[in-house]
Order: C-alpha cells, then sequence, then structure tokens
C-alpha cells in the first residue's frame, strides 16, 4: 500500500493510482487507521519525509519503507 504524505494540495496535483493520502501533520493522529498486516510505501516529494517517517511508523510496529526519490524521481521516470 502507497502512503502519501504530502499535503492534499500536492497530493491533488498528481499521485499514484489507489495510494492512501495521509498529509504528514496528520498522520501521527491517524495511526488506528492503518493496519500492522500491510506494508507501506511512504511517498513524499524528494524521499527525505518519507525516510523520518517510515522510521517513526516502524518503531510502532508497522512495515513502512520509504520510496527513495518520492514523487520528484517517479515524474523523472514517466517523462516520454
Amino acid at each position: 500500500m502507497i502512503l502519501d504524505i504530502r499535503d492534499k494540495g500536492a497530493f491533488n496535483e498528481g499521485h499514484l493510482a489507489n495510494s492512501l493520502s495521509m498529509p504528514i501533520t496528520t498522520l501521527p493522529n491517524h495511526l488506528d487507521t492503518l493496519s500492522k498486516q500491510h506494508t507501506y510505501y511512504i511517498m513524499s516529494h524528494s524521499g527525505r519525509r518519507a525516510r523520518v517517517i517510515a522510521e517513526f511508523l516502524n518503531k510502532q510496529a508497522f512495515d513502512a519503507v520509504a520510496v527513495i526519490g518520492g514523487m520528484k524521481a517517479f515524474r523523472q521516470i514517466n517523462v516520454a
């Protein structure tokens, strides 16, 4: 499952299909909506904040992986 931690505006401008929007500012208050049975791939703009959040979630016993390069890298790869 892809967990997009960018703000709603950035998410609405473009995101990966089926990703879940949970802005970094609200994430700590919504941990009860996440399942410890899933692996979460954390998406931010450049990947920097994703690493911080993945570490935070792992300390809370979630399986979380930061997407290195974030949406910035994804967009560069998908430019035809």
